[in-house]
This record gives structure tokens, C-alpha cells and sequence, in this order.
């Protein structure tokens, strides 16, 4: 598997527009989390991590024309001028897009399949329809989209690819099904996540000998656990430590020990176990003085954007200075699929 240089990065999320403002939120522990206009089933109001509606996109006769729920159309309203930022300066070489989406099935949410077409309409970005994919699969999808990218990569260098991902929560049926099953923090609610959304997207780019400071990805895999939340397997939580190893053998060389982790830990014990053991499996990867952060706490489960923007903040944070290198970056959806990549400097650190 190659490695790829993260040309780029686009972040739009509670905690602001752009990589490095998110990142300063995040770096700060600057909560975006307020009380939504959502009321959950005990008539108390939701708290929530939404982007302030004059940053979307117009909701125009255009998006009325789709005749596309409203969850639909407000990730199209997120994801628009997000990647509107790359694609002005990508030009007019057709990109590949890897998308992120929830985890929904083309069954229950037909528009998936125009999702991209559409936003890249939105956008102005020229897309290779041909080369593109979504991968509807939660939190995870970007890491999962990422791997299939550098595999891309490694066979054809030449194509810009955007590798990104959009979601929100605010949707009256899903904060519904998702408080019936006591998942919503709240007061009454402490093994809860917070709602959020966000959409952020990577312009990566391989073949070429990436400038000093620039994030380079090392490597990415994912796995599916079928022991999930909603499966039938036991939880053994053992889908993260397993895309670990997998990614491990997949580098060309050795990295570490890790000096930070970007992880999509979002406030629920499950998770929580995922990593433990993870960590405990590959405890001769990690420094002794690793620096965790868990972004989510500041602006809220970003689900599918998840992947993306946590490697979109762990580039600026290297970039800056803030945090060490290399990094691990990781995501767990809730139907399975585990996703992790390793970011740092053009030449790793033989352990």
C-alpha cells in the first residue's frame, strides 16, 4: 500500500469552518455543545453540536426539486461548501471521491445513490463519476474509504482523489429511535453520546515527494467486528485491535512509538472497550506519554464525517506543532466496520 501527502483538508463542524479554527476549539477543550430546540421524550431540551445555519449552503428550490428527506438535505447543505474549498483548488482535472455516508442501505435511503452527483453539482468540483464510491458505513466510512484510496493510489497516482465524509444527527425520527434505546446524553442519560454533525474532506495526492511539515498517511485498514453493538456476536471488542494489526503488517516500515491518538471516543462505554483492548493488544506501539484526544466532547458524534475530520485535525495539530508525531487516528461504526490510519512526517521513526 502507498503512502499519500494530505495536500488539503476542508472541516465544517459545530466547532467552526476549516482544520486549523476546529482544531484551536479542540485544543482549547472549547465546548460548541448548546441546548437544541429538540425535545427528548421526558420534554427536555436535546444538547447538541449544530452548525449555525447561515454557514450551510442555501436550502433553495433546487434542494426542493430533489424531493429528498430532511436529513438528506441537510448533509447536502453541510457537505457543499466544505468541499467547495478543495474543489477551487483541485481545478479542472476530474477527482475521484470517496464519500463517507450513515449507515443506510440504498432500500431505506434511495437519494445515497445521486448523493454524490448531486454535491458535486453543488460544489463545482468536476468528479470521475467512474472512479468514485460511497461507503455507507458510520463513523468508520472514512477510514474505510481512505484504505480503498491508497489502494487506488498505489495502481494509478495521476487522478486527484478527495477521500471525505458528511453526517448529522438532526433528524426527528433517528434522535427518537436513538433516545428510546437510551443512547442520547442527558440528564437522565450518562452512557450517552452527544448529537452532532459535520462534513469535512482530504485531498490526497501520492507519487510526489511531500514538502517538510506536510502530513503524510502511512497506511489505513479496517475490519468489521461482527461483535457490534446490534449484532448477535459477543462483544469482545476486538475489531479496533484487529485493523490495528492489520495495518501494522501492512506498513512498509515500522512506526512509533505513537505519540498521540485521534479517537472517535464519543462518551459510550462500548467504544470505550474497543479501544482498551486495542491498546492493551498492541501495548509495545504506543509511548509511555502518548497524548489522547477525543474531539467529539467539544463539538459533538459527527458520525460518517467522523474519520475525516479527526485525520483532518490530527494534520493540523502536526502541522502546528501542537502534538507529536506519528499519530493514530481510529473510528468504530456501530454496525461493525473499525477503521485506523497512521499520520506523520514523510520518514518514519524505525522502532
Amino acid at each position: 500500500m502507498t503512502e499519500a501527502v494530505i495536500s488539503a483538508t476542508s472541516v465544517m463542524c459545530a466547532a467552526g469552518f476549516g482544520a486549523p479554527q476546529v482544531w484551536s476549539s479542540v485544543r482549547g477543550r472549547v465546548s460548541r455543545i448548546r441546548n437544541s430546540s429538540v425535545m427528548d421524550q421526558n420534554f427536555e431540551p436535546i444538547p447538541m453540536g449544530l452548525v449555525p445555519e447561515k454557514a450551510l449552503d442555501a436550502d433553495d428550490a433546487n434542494l426542493d426539486a430533489l424531493n429528498w428527506p430532511s436529513r438528506a438535505r441537510r448533509m447536502l447543505r453541510l457537505a457543499a461548501p466544505t468541499l467547495r474549498e478543495l474543489a477551487s483548488a483541485i481545478g479542472d482535472t476530474p477527482a475521484a471521491l470517496y464519500l463517507g455516508l450513515p449507515e443506510l442501505t440504498t432500500e431505506d435511503a434511495p437519494w445515497i445513490d445521486e448523493f454524490c452527483e448531486q454535491l458535486c453539482a453543488r460544489a463545482g468540483l468536476k468528479f470521475d463519476e467512474a472512479a468514485s464510491r460511497i461507503f455507507p458505513l458510520g463513523r468508520a466510512a472514512v477510514l474505510v474509504a481512505l484504505e480503498s484510496a491508497l489502494e487506488a493510489m498505489s495502481a494509478d497516482s495521476s487522478r486527484p482523489i478527495l477521500v471525505g465524509g458528511v453526517d448529522t444527527f438532526l433528524d426527528l425520527r433517528l434522535l427518537a429511535t436513538l433516545g428510546a434505546e437510551g443512547r442520547v446524553h442527558g440528564p437522565r442519560v450518562m452512557d450517552g453520546f452527544i448529537p452532532g454533525e459535520g462534513a469535512a474532506f482530504l485531498w490526497i495526492e501520492g507519487g510526489r515527494e511531500p514538502a517538510s511539515g506536510t502530513p503524510v498517511i502511512h497506511g489505513a485498514a479496517s475490519t468489521t467486528d461482527p461483535g457490534h453493538r446490534y449484532g448477535t456476536e459477543p462483544a469482545r471488542g476486538e475489531g479496533l485491535a484487529q485493523a490495528l494489526q492489520l495495518l501494522r503488517d501492512r506498513l512498509p516500515s515500522p512506526v512509533g512509538p505513537i505519540a498521540s491518538t485521534f479517537t472517535g471516543l464519543n462518551g459510550e462505554n462500548f467504544d470505550a472497550k474497543l479501544w482498551g483492548v486495542a491498546q492493551l493488544r498492541h501495548k509495545d506501539l504506543f509511548s509511555a506519554n502518548m497524548t489522547l484526544e477525543h474531539p467529539a466532547s467539544c463539538f459533538g458524534d459527527t458520525g460518517a464525517a467522523t474519520g475525516a475530520i479527526l485525520t483532518a485535525l490530527t494534520a493540523a495539530a502536526l502541522a502546528a506543532g501542537h502534538r507529536a508525531a506519528p499519530a493514530l487516528v481510529w473510528a468504530a461504526s456501530d454496525l461493525g466496520a473499525r477503521g485506523c490510519t497512521i499520520v506523520g512526517p514523510s520518514a518514519p521513526v524505525k522502532s
